[in-house]
């Protein structure tokens, strides 16, 4: 019996490890990832909340910048004085955590979504800061923001709806071609008289249709429970939205093209959505990475398809500002379903 299972244990390392391309997925890229992140996230040391601070409809005077290097200091964020409409374009963004008004010598306003952890953690570090330099001599209060696109939830929204497009189509295209590959069912397509080009394209449309729904029923709980709305062009979003679609079917259609391994291609497909998810700014602001890696992050698919998507939702953006997003993900999802496709074989 010992004998038995020393052979079947062999028999499953010797299978495990002669494909060196699951060695890599199993082993290596998770270290990949642990140093990216580790560079991105944790290589400045203690992590620095930005902050817009405000003086009525305007920016800070000249004699506020003490009180502001003060408690920049001792907070360990950092304040950006800015106008009020300045200051509530870069909250829809996620540029900053919070707004912070000083409307009298000692007296400070905040606004903030009380939902949101990170703004809240920011107020406190914000508020003990200010004991600190100012004593009991000040006061202080909370202004809820509760209009729409100011919230936590109206920058979650589009990101979940760019993620759930990505993931759609890696899945929905990408594994459902290796799959296919994978049982030899491909052999039977390549008999038949269809081409190669309509055969993907057809995955294409599939995957169209189904995010369509799938976006559809999201868009309308979160507009009947949470007040989400779109605020800009309609055409916008339905541009950025087939041009997402496009660029990650382009992606899949690329990956899945050759991979006849699941192992692998599971490998590949979390490779590439895993990363984008955490660092694209779905759940959290990319913004508060290094300055070294946003102008890296923004170039990211996801991170064009969510930024696009948050301000048609957030900001009102129409058909003119999509313009630009559009273009790239289209010309990327172009040039990646035609070098897939010539890559593409049945077997």
């Amino acid at each position: 019996m010992i004998r038995t299972l020393r052979n079947l244990v062999g028999a499953q390392f010797k299978e495990y490890f002669r494909e060196p391309e699951i060695i890599f997925w199993a082993m290596i890229f998770p270290i990949l990832l642990s140093w990216l992140l580790g560079i991105a996230i944790g290589s400045g040391g203690k992590s620095v909340a930005k902050v817009a601070v405000v003086s009525g409809a305007e920016a800070p005077a000249d004699s506020d910048v003490a009180w502001v290097d003060s408690l920049t200091a001792e907070a360990g964020t950092k304040l950006i004085p800015l106008s009020k409409d300045e200051a509530l374009l870069a909250l829809k963004k996620g540029k900053v955590s919070l707004l912070v008004e000083r409307s009298q010598e000692n007296t400070l306003l905040y606004h903030f979504d009380p939902r949101n952890s990170e703004a809240e953690r920011t107020w406190l570090l914000m508020e003990r800061a200010a004991a600190r330099h100012w004593g009991e001599e000040r006061e202080s209060s909370i202004a809820p923001l509760d209009m729409p696109g100011t919230r936590y939830i109206d920058f979650l929204v589009p990101g979940l709806l760019a993620m759930s497009i990505m993931n759609s189509a890696m899945w929905g295209v990408g594994w459902s071609l290796i799959e296919l590959r994978m049982k030899k069912l491909l052999r039977r397509m390549a008999a038949t008289p269809v081409n190669k080009e309509l055969f993907l394209g057809s995955y294409f449309v599939t995957r169209l249709v189904t995010n369509g729904i799938q976006f559809l029923a999201l868009y309308i709980f979160v507009h009947i429970y949470f007040g989400v709305r779109i605020q800009g062009s309609i055409p916008a979003l339905a541009a950025v939205f087939v041009a997402g679609n496009l660029a990650f079917s382009g992606v899949a259609v690329l990956i899945s093209s050759r991979t006849a391994n699941s192992r692998v291609g599971n490998g590949l497909i979390n490779a590439i959505t895993l990363p984008m998810m955490l660092l694209s700014g779905i759940f959290f602001s990319y913004h508060n990475f290094p300055a070294w890696a946003v102008p890296v992050v923004q170039k990211l698919p996801l991170t064009m398809l969510t930024d696009s998507m948050r301000t048609i939702f957030n900001e009102g953006t129409g058909l003119a500002g999509a313009i630009g997003p559009v273009a790239a993900l289209s010309a990327v999802g172009i040039v990646l379903i035609y070098a897939g496709t010539k890559m593409f074989r049945w077997y």
